[in-house]
Formats: C-alpha cells, structure tokens, sequence
C-alpha cells in the first residue's frame, strides 16, 4: 500500500518531452496494471480484505460518483440517487504501530474489487512528516483524528458562479440587513466555532431537515428566529439549501448538504466541512489529503501512515498515455478525469494508483539521457503534480495559496532546470 511519503526536495525537473505522446485510443481496460483485469472477490461479491496481525484496514473512498457539483456538474437538483441527509460517510484513519514499515502490509486491491467496481491505491500529495502534522493539530486545539469524507458523491466542489450567493437586504422586520458578514480569514472565531458546535447537534439537524422539506421554491428568502439570533434559508438555482446566520452585529452563510455544514472559503477557492469543531477541507483534486482550516491557512491532518484505496467504476472510457521508455502509462478516465498509474511490465512490479482527479493532461520527461522518469499531471484548478516512475510526489502540487513546506520552501512554480534555465 502506497503511502504518504516523507518527502523531501528531490532533484530538479528534468526537461519534460514535447508531447504527451497519447497512444490514441480509448478503452475500458480495468484497474488491473499491466494487461490482466483483477479478480473478483467472492465470486462477484464485494468483499474486504481479512484481518491479519499487524495489518491494518485501509480507508475505502467511493468514486463511482463524482463530487457533487464537479466534474460533470453533478448538483442536487441533477442527482438520481437519493441524497443523504443523517448519516454521512466517515471512516476513522487506523494508525500503525510506531516503527511499522506499512509498505510491508500493501492491502491487495482485489480484495476491494467488486462487479463492476475496481480499486486501485492512493498517493497523498504533501511532504509533511508525520511529527509536525500531529503537533500543528493540537497547537490550535484539535484533539482527535480527523476523518476522510468516504463518498466522493457527498464532497461539494463548485466552480465560483455556482459557490455564492446574493444575500438578502432585507431582515425578517423588512428593514435593510444591518449587520455585517464576517471575513474568511475569521471563520475560527469563538462566534462561529461555538454557533457551529450548536447547530450541529442532533436537534438542529432534525429542524434544518424539516425547513429543506417544507421550504422549497428556489430564489425565495425564508427567514426564521432564534433564541438571541435570525437566521434565512435559501435555495439557489442548483438545489442547494443556503443557511445565513445574523448575530451579534455579523453574519455568515454557509451551505446544508448531505448531513454536513460546508463553509466556502472564497480566498481559497474551497468547500470546507464541519467536523468535530472544525473546517476540513478534503482536496476534490487529491481524495485521500485532507486538511484542516486556521485561519489563514490550511494544516494537513494526514500522517505519514494513513493508507487509502479509492473504487472507481471499470465502464469508463480511459485516454492512456505512455512514456517515452514503454515503462509507464498513466490512464486518465473521460468524465471525471481521474488518473491512474500503471506498471508496464507482464507481471507488473505494483498495483495501480491513484494519482489524482481533474487532470487535464500528461506529460513524460526524457529518459534518453539516463534521467529518471518523471511524471508531470495538469490539473483543471491551475495547479500540477510532479511524480517519479513510481508515482510518489516530488512536491505537493499546489499553487501559491500558502501551502508551502514547514521549511519555507515554495512550490508553487515547477522547478527548473539549472542546465537549460
């Protein structure tokens, strides 16, 4: 099992080849590397691995759909599944013992695999290492684990237009709204935190289940009061209900979706989820990174042990991408543009893994001169991704959003070459 590397700054990026060199045609091969499909567990039922001394079960992430509002603009109203409003997906991350070699106990992805579903491993997309994740966590108050969002169905991941709203002008008193909103760069303050902490407990969400039902036409303000507090519901065009809080002389809005509260950090640009008393965002890019919202900037929770498996459906068509040496290629699905790595060779040397999601394009380095391969992964967001031949990261990926290493180092550019600047 692939999983987060302690990584640290690897050589630079050798010059990249000209093409992508696409091997031109789509197929519907399954996640198996190399030319054989996995087997199916259970004579075609889903089926998990057993437990075995020292082996830890994985986080199991859905991706037979898409994130709600992404790729393929898969919102509420467009849904043909019923949407979850009590019991959202979670799994709690299983830790190794201290001093375990994880990559000894690689969960077997066929044992994930069911009809029509395959599994293939994750690789996570930051360099931080295991100490200073844990103790940035606590130093702002988090005392237990966060958890991975387990359906990708049930992560919002809308564009701008379609993550904002106009908030009303009027009050409930038919007055102009006097308050002011509060910043994004303030979304830990005492005030939200503590509302948050009490408009998640069992009784809000029955009150907040009963207004979606009742309270249904699309561009009307529904506005409600509170103990010492108002608060608005709202459903935009797309089918999602908008709640605004109104206290204290501020207010915020924030979104109800599959059992969750999800806050938009438009400085961001990202769907955040309420958790345990506080903002997660979980990367729609990258679904094992999860990260945890301060302020003004965003803490990853992920260990240097957290191992994931995603399924995603075997009926997509894929465009498959080769590397110049034969040794490599990377199978991008059409729809939701989810990338794969595989291993060439018959047997191949490891299982498929997930490489990330929304990936526009794929580009090899050249190996000719005896460099090392390397992977480069454009993203829809802007962003890349820089891989060796084995899938593991040189850097995080992210642009220049204040996701930069512990050590100051900036990734937000691709690093260059000092032989051809």
């Amino acid at each position: 099992m692939l999983l987060v590397w302690v990584l640290l700054l690897l050589p630079v990026l050798a010059a990249l080849g000209d093409d992508s060199r696409d091997n031109g045609h789509s197929n519907k091969e399954a996640f198996g590397g190399g030319k054989s499909n996995p087997v199916k567990a259970n004579n075609g039922k889903s089926s998990v691995a057993r437990t075995v001394p020292g082996f830890r079960q994985p986080v199991i992430i859905n991706m037979t759909h898409s994130s709600s509002g992404g790729h393929n603009r898969n919102y509420p109203a467009q849904q043909s599944y019923p949407a979850i409003t009590h019991q959202p997906s979670y799994q709690r991350i299983q830790r190794s013992a201290p001093g375990t070699s994880a990559l000894i106990h690689r969960p077997d992805v066929k044992a994930y695999a069911a009809p029509g579903i395959h599994a293939a491993v994750s690789v996570h997309h930051h360099p931080y290492t295991t100490g200073y994740v844990r103790k940035k966590l606590q130093n702002i108050g988090v005392t237990r684990e966060p958890s991975y969002i387990t359906d990708r169905s049930e992560i919002i991941h809308t564009d701008r237009i379609h993550s904002t709203i106009v908030f009303p002008r009027m009050g409930p008193d038919h007055r102009s709204v006097a308050e002011v909103a509060y910043s994004s760069r303030h979304f830990n303050d005492p005030v939200i935190r503590d509302h948050m902490a009490m408009v998640d407990e069992p009784e809000w969400h029955a009150r907040i289940d009963g207004f979606n039902r009742e309270e249904f036409e699309r561009g009307r303000y529904y506005w409600h009061r509170g103990e010492d507090f108002n608060y608005c519901h709202y459903i935009d065009g797309s089918g999602y209900h908008w709640w605004g809080w109104y206290r204290d002389g501020h207010y915020f809005w924030n979104r109800y979706f599959g059992g969750r509260w999800w806050w938009y950090d438009n400085d961001f640009d990202r769907w955040c989820f309420w958790n345990e008393g506080f903002w997660w965002w979980q990367d729609p890019y990258h679904v094992g990174d999860l990260y945890c919202y301060n302020n003004d900037t965003y803490i990853p929770s992920n260990s240097a042990e957290d191992q994931v498996v995603v399924q995603s459906p075997d009926a997509a068509n894929f465009q498959t991408y080769t590397s110049p040496d034969g040794t490599r290629q990377v199978k991008v699905a059409t729809d939701s543009q989810d990338a794969f790595l595989y291993d060439t060779a018959d047997p191949p040397s490891f299982n498929p893994f997930y490489l990330a999601s929304g990936v526009q394009s794929v580009q090899f380095s050249d190996t000719s001169s005896g460099r090392p391969l390397q992977i480069v992964l454009r993203l829809n967001d802007g962003t890349f991704d820089v891989l060796d031949g084995q899938g593991v990261p040189y850097s995080p990926g992210v642009s220049d959003d204040g996701q930069n290493d512990p050590q100051g180092g900036d990734y937000s550019q691709p690093p260059s070459d000092p032989n051809n600047p």
